[in-house]
């Protein structure tokens, strides 16, 4: 992928990576580079007659800046008929590193590419490099095949973020864009132009002076990524005609290089955002089921991007697969590895021997072998699926590829449930959810009900993993007024059965805690943490929180500590 550009590339030196590579057994082919699936795309028409002496369409593509800066939206021919929406930039109060954006509304626009019916006619639009598939145009609507793999017809979605100095248009990220909707995704890939925003290139020493002297300006373009993500799926998630085509329980991230940041950010990793080492979260979106990051930027010893050590990724549970190459000295993958390591769920590491940061066509198999195969497994509702994916070596007969890294969790993506916890301030009680619903609209009522900063995965109602968790509101209409959880049928029945509890159902599954019920000895699963149950007499009231928690916090004299009363895997 052409012009990965990044910060300080001229003063770096390649640092290699040591991890011991598991034993794995399984050699695949790679796919074929021409998908299943005839492909659609959306309306991105080009008027050229717009562009001034001198200029390029990617002057437009990947952004200008200043305040009459070009963007892609300035050479739409049929604006109305593309895709395109506003942004909210969160003001400078709520999140310091906007100090220039925050506040603002600013223009995007995305392309979005499908798997579309055999009869669809339309012609390929040509650019000056590269073609954009069937595309959409003039009153056009979208014309997009039913899944006939999936028995409510829809598709899984693919949020793609492109690199660097990149866009959607790109030749090669055109390419990338038709072989996965070929492959049976529907892909959403917004225009980030980070260059309205910071300059993005090195091209002489005033530019290496200027992005050492105004990181601040940088780090903002870095974090408006993720809410052009966060806020472009929504966006894409109102239109029905897009919409209802996707199975919004099937949506992944794939990033390239800076777009694996971005992808990693909007997970609610938190960033460096200054020399000092200031970390913020800039968003969290819960509705991704796996990330790819292709040779992803993840910052450099002298200015990590993911805070210490790139421990800033310790409470993204997304499953992640890394592909890097051992000849990149944009993303080095000592930093790559750093980071993987540091996440908690699923995660893989596979290098390229030889591979530069880019993409060359001799790696495009093992781009999309690995790829390909890490979202299905991901997306099974199947854990010998995910198995399976952890046991593969490589993708024979092309580029060296290697795993550094695999752990495969005893569950997978569509079987967690993450758990938060409130606090009711003016009442002193406290409550915690996983309903996605009960979240939503608490976060909205923030006079009420804050976060308390705890929250943990556990496993959906639905899932096959774990024990159901019951969930009863003990309320008498005057004191009594808390949730209840329990593993134990006992327990559940007892309460169930009182004048004032109201039987909410089945809340959650959990793992179940082993040994001693008031110590514990063990959980049922590996790589969950033991919950602790606690009473506030005073209040009538309980909460929930890791081992790890109670052990460093100190409870006055009406609290009194249950025990660990089920097991969740703790975001570290």
């Amino acid at each position: 992928m052409p012009r990965y550009a990044t910060f300080f590339v001229a003063v770096l030196s390649l640092l290699t990576v040591g991890l011991p590579a598991p034993t794995l057994a399984i050699t695949l082919n790679p796919p074929p580079l021409v998908g299943t699936y005839p492909v659609g795309c959306s309306n991105v028409e080009q008027d050229f007659t717009r562009l001034k002496a001198g200029e390029i369409p990617a002057d437009y593509w990947e952004g200008n800046p200043g305040a009459t800066g070009r963007y892609v939206t300035d050479l739409l021919a049929a604006p109305d008929r593309a895709l395109t929406y506003k942004i909210s930039v969160p003001a400078k109060s709520s999140i310091d590193v906007f100090a220039r954006t925050g506040g603002q509304q600013l223009q995007y626009a995305a392309i979005v590419c499908y798997p579309t019916t055999a009869a669809n006619t339309r012609a390929d639009y040509l650019l000056p490099e590269g073609r954009v598939p069937k595309m959409e145009r003039g009153g056009d609507t979208p014309l997009i095949a039913t899944n006939p793999t999936a028995a409510d017809g829809k598709w899984p979605l693919i949020v793609m973020s492109h690199g660097l100095a990149g866009s959607p248009l790109g030749e090669s990220y055109l390419l990338v864009l038709a072989r996965f909707a070929a492959e049976g995704y529907i892909v959403f890939a917004p225009f980030h132009a980070d260059a309205r925003f910071s300059r993005t290139k090195i091209n002489n020493l005033s530019d290496f002076f200027y992005v050492v002297t105004q990181y601040d300006e940088i780090a903002e373009m870095q974090a408006l990524r993720p809410i052009g993500l966060k806020q472009g799926l929504d966006f894409l998630l109102s239109r029905p005609e897009y919409a209802s085509a996707i199975d919004q329980d099937q949506i992944v991230g794939f990033g390239a290089s800076l777009g694996g940041m971005a992808v990693m950010l909007a997970q609610g990793a938190t960033m460096t955002t200054s020399y000092g080492g200031a970390e913020r979260t800039i968003v969290r979106d819960n509705r991704y089921k796996a990330l790819v990051g292709y040779v992803p930027f993840s910052g450099y010893s002298f200015q990590p991007v993911f805070g210490d050590s790139n421990q800033g990724v310790r409470g993204v549970r997304v499953p992640y697969l890394g592909i890097g190459g051992t000849a990149d000295v944009v993303a080095p993958i000592s930093r790559t590895s750093q980071m993987i390591a540091a996440l908690s769920g699923s995660k893989y590491f596979v290098t390229i021997e030889g591979m530069p940061h880019g993409l060359r066509a001799e790696d495009a198999p093992e781009l999309f072998g690995w790829t390909f195969a890490f979202f299905k497994a991901q997306l099974s509702r199947n854990q010998a699926d995910r198995d399976a994916f952890g046991r593969i070596a490589n993708f024979a007969g092309n580029a060296d590829d290697r795993v550094q890294l695999a752990k495969t969790l005893a569950w997978g993506p569509r079987d967690e449930f993450e758990v938060v916890e409130y606090v009711l301030p003016k009442v002193g009680k406290f409550f915690m959810t996983g309903l996605a619903n009960e979240i939503a609209a608490l976060d909205t009522l923030t006079a009420d009900f804050q976060r308390t900063g705890v929250r943990f995965a556990a496993f959906r109602p639905a899932s096959n993993v774990g024990t159901p968790l019951c969930r009863v509101y003990a309320n008498d209409g005057a004191r009594i007024s808390t949730h209840f959880y329990s593993l134990s049928d006992a327990e559940c029945a007892w309460i169930r059965a009182q004048p004032w509890a109201n039987d909410e159902g089945i809340a959650m599954r959990a793992a179940t805690v082993i040994g001693d019920p008031k110590l514990g000895t063990a959980c049922s699963l590996g790589d969950t943490d033991k919950i602790v149950r606690l009473f506030n007499m005073n209040t009538i009231n309980h909460r929930y929180l890791p081992q790890s928690v109670v052990a460093r916090s100190v409870f006055t004299a009406e609290w009194s500590i249950e025990g660990p009363v089920f097991c969740a895997a703790e975001y570290k």
